[in-house]
């Protein structure tokens, strides 16, 4: 007959060992790394703030411009550009935005609503980046301040507040006409939802631009 081997006497203190190098109390070994939420963040500089927001508004837009494709559009969000300021952050915002907008269409309807599907991704996306630019941690006021500022001229642009005295910087001149040809062309638009008797032949393109 074959006799059952035995185990050794060490064996059950070891095995206890085992079990309860894991229960509570137990020190946690050296090579484990920290949870990653306690690790030290580096406060936000306005740099980084700034491009938050870009990179915010550039994953938004590549969201939307399937949605958002007209012929004669390259529908390609703009490279990632240096910004150290509100008003280049700002410039570099407006040029995602001109290249993402729909240019002509000969249905109003559908030209509204595809700049409309565009100025929603594009807006919500600098709200979310300004909100997380806010809420970083030990993040200096100034560095708040100049996401906010990027924020509010950007909108204001959009809106077609001509009066703005960036107009006359001139980090704005190779865009300021980009502007412009946008807010005839949404004017056209709009004037032919408006008004029945509006010619669809006529444009807006040519037409001497004047400040509200």
């Amino acid at each position: 007959m074959e006799i059952p081997k035995v185990l050794p006497a060490e064996a059950p203190a070891a095995r206890a060992g085992t079990a309860t190098a894991t229960e509570p109390g137990a020190q946690t070994p050296p090579n484990v790394a920290p949870p990653t939420d306690l690790l030290d963040i580096r406060p936000l500089d306005i740099p980084a703030a700034l491009q938050i927001l870009l990179a915010e508004a550039r994953a938004a837009l590549a969201l939307v411009l399937p949605a958002a494709i007209v012929p004669g559009r390259a529908n390609t969000p703009a490279p990632a550009m240096v910004t150290a300021s509100p008003v280049q952050a700002a410039r570099a915002l407006l040029e995602m935005f001109l290249q993402a907008a729909p240019v002509d269409a000969q249905d109003p309807l559908q030209w509204e609503a595809l700049l409309a599907h565009v100025e929603t991704a594009f807006q919500s996306s600098i709200d979310a980046a300004v909100n997380a630019v806010a809420a970083w941690r030990d993040v200096p006021a100034g560095v708040t301040a100049a996401a906010t500022d990027t924020r509010q001229l950007v909108f204001s642009v959009l809106a077609g507040d001509s009066q703005d005295p960036v107009w006359l910087r001139p980090e704005w001149a190779g865009l300021a006409p980009q502007i412009q040809r946008f807010w005839r062309r949404r004017r056209h638009m709009r004037r032919r939802l408006t008004d029945p008797d509006y010619p669809s032949s006529t444009t807006d393109e040519g037409e001497e631009f004047a400040p509200r």
